[in-house]
């Protein structure tokens, strides 16, 4: 009888690239991690190997290297390899609706089976973001099992032993296989020699021989991370101890073909001849660092200590399997532009089933097949749009990375201007229109305006100061106000911070932001937010006194009464602030009314503490393009003291002027900026928005747009008239 303690080891690597990454950084990864990890996996077939592609890079390689398809089907023939599946587009199921998952799975699994000809079994989980009520609709698409963090077990009490099993999970009367994924393994490859590796497993085996470490790697981290690449297979590279300098991929592979108690096996393979172990029930979960980056930054703070105390104290260590932090959906609230981005989706898709539903009652059959192709097409830009990475931060840039929030509004516009011929097509409209909708559309309880044409779409949040929270110019699929506004992050230095050296926001990068100021106020007072606010209409409530179409154009008026505080007076001055906004094609005409209560008529110290306040107006923007073919221009330029670097668009300075045009060459795309005012002393300030973010390669100093702050001296009831025009 053979008492040799045995365990079975399952492989898996996961490939992903965001949607509309750019090319040449796919390509990167595809030689220094992609080719050489399938290689090394080619060169070992007595190893099996389950791999996860998401949809966007498997099209990828069909498109680009159809050497790398060959090698994969050559293991799939040999039955070396299973390929898992799950969303195409690599979406969070949990802020998805169903029917749209259940698509997405189906694309990708139809595509493995079309050019794999291998059955999928198996589910990944984006980000391992697992909610209860997942088997429902995983079932459905015929998948039998799930790869879940052990992070999800232990914060149901297990122990680690207790995650080298797998269960069966339930929702309303569906089952489904939970297979969870090593921690402790995760940790080790490849960052320790492969030795570690191998003693770890062999501490877990045990004579039953039934126990299963499951092995989960991004594919990335196998060669592109950092100095990977050369640890992984570059001969003298690699770790020195242990390895001798081997690569570490070949050699661990190598290591464990030598030990024939470590039994190589595929997730479906496994599930076959060893039963579920039993029932589980698991909370909503992601992995523990996922959890923790979703607190909101105080508490983030504070969870962060508690969980070093935890780690010092012999005594209490084993509380730790128990405290868990946030929840992902809870980005959404952490950061109001990737709400901006998940609300634009539902709101989108919403009006390509508003489409579906017209359809039904149209009886031309030619007509409704030339629209069902659009309506098609609208859907795989809503898809697209669904892609996780831009929609949340942590180690990884996420929200942080311009360019994927840019790729999310692209597709989401492109689905609007199908929708806009499908609905001429239907109701033989006009190509031009223009509507005002009064919506909650960010689900906060509160009405957004949205005003949207063939043109322009404006949405207007009257909750946080009357403003412009999207503006979307649509000949471009290009939104202006894809800003990143400077949030607090609890890597911050609290210090720096404090010293002006981290620059923090106290509101969102949105326009028509109202600021009161003392007219020492400089645009750099400004760029690094030091300066008393002296108005309470920076972020007030607006109430609509007019909102109105006249043919092609949308007119809408919204008015706050307020104060300002004359603080080196000790007294606040009644304001009534009217902002009156005219849309039509590509110009927003804004004209902004200022009505004081002169309190002290005849007061001359009033009167000149009055000549003190400054009023600016917050009008960021951002490009998309390469920021070295940024520019921009003033016709009647003339430029303050101490400003050599003006002319870059990118470089904080302010001057006097009346107008403002910056152009992003890459997109051919202008935003110019027309002032006027019964005023004085009328200068326009600017400044970059840049965010100080952590990721995997350090801290980065990462663009986010440009602020424009026409800034007016008020010396009375002031009217305040602005031209914004996108070409």
């Amino acid at each position: 009888m053979n008492d040799e303690k045995s365990l079975y080891f399952g492989i898996t690597f996961h490939f992903h690239q965001p949607v509309d990454n750019y090319n040449s950084v796919i390509e990167d990864c595809y030689q220094k991690a992609y080719l050489p990890l399938i290689n090394s996996m080619l060169d070992h077939p007595q190893l099996k190997f389950t791999l996860h592609f998401s949809g966007n890079i498997l099209q990828w390689f069909l498109d680009n290297k159809p050497e790398i398809i060959e090698k994969i089907r050559l293991m799939a023939r040999r039955n070396q390899i299973e390929i898992i599946g799950g969303g195409f587009y690599e979406p969070i199921y949990a802020i998805i609706p169903d029917r749209d998952n259940i698509v997405q799975i189906k694309k990708l699994s139809e595509l493995i089976e079309r050019v794999f000809h291998l059955e999928v079994n198996g589910a990944w989980l984006s980000e391992r973001v697992w909610e209860p009520h997942y088997p429902t609709f995983l079932r459905k698409v015929g998948l039998k099992y799930v790869i879940v963090d052990d992070n999800h077990l232990r914060s149901c009490g297990m122990l680690e032993e207790d995650t080298l099993y797998t269960y069966n999970t339930e929702d309303q009367g569906q089952t489904i296989r939970i297979f969870p994924i090593n921690e402790k393994i995760r940790y080790l490859t490849p960052w320790k020699p492969t030795p570690y590796t191998i003693k770890y497993l062999k501490d877990l085996a045990n004579k039953n021989g039934d126990r299963l470490v499951l092995m989960i790697s991004d594919a990335e981290k196998m060669g592109v991370w950092g100095t990977t690449h050369e640890i992984c297979y570059i001969q003298g590279k690699g770790h020195q101890e242990g390895d001798k300098g081997k690569p570490f991929i070949p050699t661990l592979f190598s290591n464990l073909i030598k030990n024939s108690w470590i039994k190589s096996i595929t997730l479906t393979e496994y599930m076959k001849i060893q039963p579920p172990k039993s029932l589980i029930y698991l909370p909503t979960a992601s992995y523990d660092k996922m959890e923790e980056w979703a607190l909101p930054t105080p508490m983030r703070k504070k969870f962060e200590k508690m969980k070093k105390k935890l780690e010092n104290d012999e005594n209490n260590k084993e509380c730790l399997q128990f405290l868990k932090g946030g929840f992902w959906r809870y980005f959404l609230v952490k950061y109001p532009e990737s709400n901006n981005m998940h609300k634009k989706m539902l709101h989108v898709r919403e009006k390509i089933l508003q489409v579906e539903q017209a359809l039904n009652k149209i009886n031309d059959k030619l007509k409704v097949k030339n629209i069902k192709m659009k309506v098609s097409q609208a859907w795989e830009e809503i898809y697209k749009a669904q892609c996780n990475d831009a929609y949340w931060h942590g180690l990884f840039g996420g929200i942080y990375l311009q360019f994927l929030r840019f790729a999310i509004y692209a597709h989401l516009i492109n689905a609007d201007k199908i929708i806009d011929e499908i609905t001429q097509q239907l109701y033989s409209g006009q190509k031009n229109y223009i509507s005002i909708l009064p919506a909650d559309f960010t689900k906060d309880g509160k009405m957004e305006l949205l005003i949207e044409s063939n043109v322009i779409n404006a949405y207007f949040n009257l909750d946080d100061g009357g403003t412009i929270f999207e503006l979307d110019y649509k000949p471009k699929s290009y939104n202006l106000l894809n800003t990143l506004t400077r949030w607090i992050e609890a890597y911050h230095d609290e210090e720096k911070i404090q010293t002006k050296e981290i620059f923090i926001d106290d509101y969102r990068q949105s326009m028509l932001r109202i600021r009161f100021f003392e007219n020492t106020t400089t645009i750099y007072d400004l760029e690094s937010n030091k300066y008393k606010e002296l108005g309470d209409f920076i972020d007030g409530a607006f109430q609509v006194l007019k909102s109105q179409k006249e043919n092609k154009t949308a007119i809408i008026e919204l008015e706050k009464k307020g104060t300002i505080n004359l603080l080196t007076h000790g007294i606040k001055i009644p304001c009534i602030l009217t902002k009156k906004i005219l849309i039509e094609e590509n110009q927003i005409l804004i004209s902004i009314h200022g009505t004081l209560e002169n309190l002290f008529e005849k007061d001359q110290e009033f009167i000149k503490a009055l000549k003190l306040i400054n009023i600016g107006i917050d009008l960021p923007f951002f490009f998309n393009g390469d920021p070295s073919k940024f520019n921009w221009e003033c016709s009647n330029l003339k430029v303050l003291p101490n400003q050599d670097e003006f002319k870059e668009l990118l470089k904080t300075c302010e001057f006097h002027g009346s107008d403002f045009t910056a152009k992003d060459e890459s997109y051919d795309l202008k935003f110019s900026i027309m002032v006027a005012s019964n005023t004085e002393n009328v200068k326009i300030g600017k400044y970059p928005i840049i965010t100080r973010t952590y990721t995997e390669e350090g801290y980065k100093d990462l663009y986010q747009g440009v602020s424009v702050i026409p800034i007016f001296n008020i010396n009375g009831d002031f009217e305040i008239n602005l031209k914004l025009t996108i070409i």
